[in-house]
């Protein structure tokens, strides 16, 4: 089989990075907006404590201010101090129950604390919310593995904590159901019996957003449940759910905010008890023996990767001039040049929960189906894996070392080596690993280098050279 020489030199490709260190800022006055934006410049330098000192300032003067909560939570969760960080969620949840950053916060600062079953709950919470969300996707799955791994006896949660909307349904209401579902009683005269039930908190259910006034009739699909649950054969959860989706589509008029507000007694309880519950984790976890594996693996392999950086370092082996590298082979088939790499691949850092090797063979797959052209002649790649370093014409490694301000990946052109870092410091200052997606977005790129192509202009070409990559964990994500 001949050789074929490619031009080859050194490239090094770099990226548009942005820091999405972000919150929402509010209607305070001028100082506390400075303030605000002053703790955001700490936590991007990883300067956690000063920020937190800055948002106790705030939370003296607002203790409300649901963005300086979930902040300083977000601070205390890469300061390490998990509980209090669970306490900056936890009130801001008692007003916003839907906040996706709060129970994102809520089950990561759960899962430090070894309490998995309750992380998985806020995740799933979460994931319903917005169920498109690779970071919510990504901490759901460490949730329901580790739970599998190692099971445990969950912390008893202190009475009057958990939000009872459904247990005090008396048995005389199931008659009323019965009745209705029978057509013994008009739609109108049951609506008319639920609304008595709701106002005097005899049914409670949740706050439920009234989304339009219509008058549609009430599903056949609600009738049935109410006639199952009369009979005992589906669960109370189930009925009121049926309730809910008529306040929601407007078939129930009510204000259900109303029914549900509690007082500020009622909040401050609650508050109490839930310190209490964090107290009790506490006190078991220095009790049992219990294993906790951490649900944002990032520090983790970083502080890994730096431990055995000599085993991970390609710096001396990226100086190699490309040179030195054997070109690849090829073979002309139809007047088509079918060129031959072969590539060795290099380990993935100890601890790495993403497999980025798997998602390799996309990206070979992607240039082996692109027509490309050498010598006037049209040209195809083809990629062979070989773990024979003397004889590869590239090497592709995945590292997390820090190889330039902004830079994601660098690769000799035509041959040689290909690395592709894994994460950067500009989510929330802390170390963050990208998503699997941005990574195999990365490493086609390099590999577009790598057989020899250059940057081009037209942005939604993959040889664009800025791309911005997303997070696997980082909840300001």
């Amino acid at each position: 089989m001949k050789k074929i020489k490619i031009f080859t030199n050194f490239l090094l490709i770099i990226f548009l990075s942005s820091s999405i260190v972000t919150g929402n800022t509010y209607a305070q006055v001028d100082n506390q907006e400075i303030k605000f934006n002053q703790a955001k410049k700490h936590i991007s330098k990883s300067e956690y404590r000063q920020a937190i000192q800055i948002y106790d300032e705030i939370l003296e003067k607002s203790p409300k201010n649901f963005s300086t909560l979930k902040m300083k939570g977000i601070a205390l969760i890469n300061y390490g101090d998990h509980t209090k960080a669970l306490e900056q969620f936890f009130q801001v949840l008692q007003f916003k129950p839907d906040d996706l950053i709060s129970l994102v916060g809520m089950g990561v600062g759960f899962g430090y604390l070894g309490e998995y079953q309750e992380a998985q709950k806020y995740f799933e919470k979460a994931n319903k919310e917005k169920p498109s969300s690779i970071v919510i996707k990504n901490y759901k799955e460490y949730a329901d593995k580790v739970i599998t791994k190692y099971p445990y006896i969950p912390t008893e949660k202190p009475k009057g904590l958990e939000k009872e909307y459904i247990s005090s349904i008396p048995q005389w209401v199931k008659q009323i159901a019965g009745w209705w579902a029978e057509e013994q009683l008009e739609d109108s005269e049951f609506i008319s019996a639920l609304l008595y039930l709701i106002d005097n908190k005899i049914i409670k259910i949740p706050p439920t957003e009234t989304q339009k006034i219509t008058d549609e009739k009430i599903p056949e699909w609600i009738k049935n449940n109410a006639g199952w649950w009369a009979e005992g054969i589906i669960d109370d959860e189930a009925f009121v759910q049926g309730v809910q989706y008529m306040v929601e589509n407007g078939v129930i008029s009510i204000n259900i905010e109303d029914t549900s507000e509690k007082t500020q007694e009622e909040i401050d309880h609650e508050f109490y008890l839930f310190k209490k519950y964090i107290r009790d984790i506490s006190n078991n976890i220095s009790k049992e023996k219990r294993y906790i594996e951490f649900p944002n693996p990032s520090q983790d392999v970083i502080k890994k990767f730096l431990r055995d950086y000599v085993k991970w370092n390609f710096e001396e082996e990226v100086k190699r001039a490309s040179k030195n590298f054997p070109d690849p082979t090829y073979e002309i088939i139809d007047e088509t040049y079918i060129i031959y790499y072969k590539v060795f691949i290099n380990d993935q850092p100890t601890g790495l929960p993403l497999d980025h090797v798997g998602t390799l063979k996309n990206s070979f797959s992607f240039w082996e189906q692109q027509e490309l052209s050498t010598n006037n002649q049209k040209a195809k790649m083809k990629f062979e894996i070989t773990n024979k370093k003397h004889e590869a014409n590239v090497w592709v490694t995945w590292v997390v070392r820090d190889i330039g301000e902004g830079v994601l990946g660098h690769a000799h052109l035509g041959k040689g080596v290909v690395e592709v870092t894994l994460g950067d410091y500009n989510c929330d200052g802390s170390f963050q690993l990208y998503d699997v997606n941005s990574v195999e977005t990365i490493m086609t790129h390099e590999l577009g280098h790598s057989i020899g192509l250059k940057h081009v202009e037209q942005k939604t070409n993959i040889m664009y050279p800025s791309y911005t990559p997303s997070y696997a964990f980082c909840m300001l994500s």
